[in-house]
């Protein structure tokens, strides 16, 4: 048995098993001394194993089409916004009170040109 159960198999090792698994039921005449490794356990295991993966797939594609819907919608969002804020400046002007209610600075607050040097005093 597998010592680490809450890791992933590698797609690699379990592509292996599965053709193990299929060829080991392809074997008329297989009869394991130790029952807990029949056919019948070995083909539940299989299948039990190609129906998760299918539907960890489906759920995938789900998840994708979900984020690209999001993300369709947000920058449609982010681009009304834009739309909004360039309309309150054009009703009320940039140096309003109302644009500070957007979050943004009254043209007479912004601060223009290159930063001086402040003055050193001379030793």
């Amino acid at each position: 048995m597998a010592k680490r159960t809450t890791t992933r198999v590698t797609q690699r090792l379990l592509q292996l098993d599965q053709q193990i698994a299929k060829a080991v039921l392809g074997l008329k005449d297989y009869n394991p001394a130790n029952k807990e490794f029949t056919s019948q356990k070995l083909q539940e295991a299989l299948k039990q194993v190609e129906e998760a993966t299918a539907a960890e797939h489906k759920a995938a594609e789900v998840l994708a089409k979900a984020k690209e819907r999001s993300a369709k919608l947000e920058n449609a969002f982010h681009e009304l916004v834009l739309g909004v804020k360039r309309q309150v400046l054009a009703q009320y002007g940039d140096d309003s009170d109302e644009i500070t209610s957007l979050g943004m600075k009254k043209k007479s607050e912004r601060k223009y040109g290159r930063p001086r040097k402040s003055a050193q005093p001379e030793k």
